[in-house]
């Protein structure tokens, strides 16, 4: 064997043993919306002929679609989503991760950024709110899972969580916003401390974002055997408010219940009409006591604004005996702020008339 025969031979027999690779993986645009006839295109390059999965997973890492290719030839090649599931049923709007798996000669390679990008913290921009049209205003340098809490400044209690880790898109964006918070107690869009805090995290390379941007973290509906799980990277240790150490489905606020733990009457305007001692009842949604129990987390409470009582050793529920007498009769806003370690909050406010006795 001559020596170029020989050093041909060996260049193939070592790309044989290289397996194939997938290189040049993009989409060709981030976001789609199946309800206008759109579909996710995935392009990539093949330096050898190969069968190619594209496999779609939800925000849990979990499988909800595969798409097998055939047998593909070398060179630019791509593979089409249309937003449906493994039993074809349309996804909810939400962001969805995407891998390609090639299988050739007996090898398989995998290209998956999953773990390699994301997870970043983002400086939001241009974070405004704009009473007249109802829109709280920001900008994102990246895609990126989004939060943003509503309260006071220097000091005050959160008051409202209007978007809680939804997925948006890099520019501009617009939340609506009637001012209100979430108890419909307190109107604090026109609160001259009002306080807007958007935290954005950035979503990975291989994100694909399907529909109009959520309100709320949806996954698929199916069943959980039915779902088989990804393989990435666990973390050893989770930090204190770091919310991506947290799995998707526990990264939520916990819905918070404020009520007063005795009998009392109501004014015309159903302001609940108290004096002296008044105990005040906090409590969470049956679905997100477990959670919470799980965790460490502080009640704190606040009385139109300022900081009243904390209790350090967090459990649920429990019942603060407030001393009405404290503050002038007349209007008064309670409210509680769950602070949870991992950096899950609740918030809920009760609107009082104090009257002296």
């Amino acid at each position: 064997m001559n020596r170029a025969v020989w050093l041909l031979t060996l260049s193939l027999l070592s790309s044989l043993a290289q397996g194939v690779e997938i290189t040049r993986v993009s989409a060709e645009k981030r976001t789609f919306n199946p309800a206008n006839q759109e579909k996710a295109v995935i392009h990539f390059n093949l330096d050898q002929a190969a069968q190619v999965t594209l496999n779609i997973y939800d925000g849990r890492d979990r499988l909800v679609k595969q798409i097998a290719s055939g047998q593909l030839a070398a060179g630019d090649q791509q593979l089409q989503w249309d937003g449906r599931d493994l039993k074809g049923v349309l996804l909810p709007p939400e962001a969805y991760s995407y891998t390609l798996t090639a299988q050739s000669n007996g090898e398989e390679v995998t290209h998956d950024l999953t773990d390699l990008s994301g997870d970043e913290a983002l400086a939001v921009k241009d974070v405004s709110w704009d009473r007249e049209r109802g829109l709280v205003r920001y900008s994102l340098q990246k895609p990126a899972r989004v939060s943003i809490r509503l309260g006071l400044k220097e000091g005050g209690p959160l008051l409202h969580t209007l978007v809680d880790w939804v997925p948006r898109n890099s520019g501009v964006q617009t939340e609506p916003w009637d001012g209100w918070d979430i108890s419909r107690a307190l109107n604090i869009g026109k609160h001259p401390k009002l306080n807007l805090a958007v935290t954005a995290y950035s979503l990975s390379d291989n994100t694909l974002l399907l529909g109009p941007g959520p309100s709320q973290i949806v996954f698929a509906d199916l069943p959980a055997d039915d779902i088989r799980k990804k393989t990435v990277t666990q973390r050893q240790t989770k930090r204190m408010y770091y919310h991506t150490d947290q799995p998707l489905e526990s990264r939520g606020d916990f819905e918070t219940t404020l009520k007063l733990a005795t009998d009392a009457k109501r004014d015309k305007e159903g302001r609940w009409v108290v004096s002296g001692k008044v105990p005040i009842r906090l409590d969470v949604a049956k679905k997100d006591r477990a959670r919470l129990l799980a965790r460490r987390f502080e009640p704190v409470f606040f009385v139109d604004g300022t900081f009243a009582f904390e209790n350090e050793v967090g459990f649920i529920p429990i019942t603060w005996q407030w001393d009405s007498s404290t503050v002038n009769a007349g209007e008064h806003y309670i409210t509680v702020n769950i602070r949870g370690y991992e950096g899950n909050f609740g918030t809920a406010t009760l609107k009082v008339w104090v009257e002296h006795q």
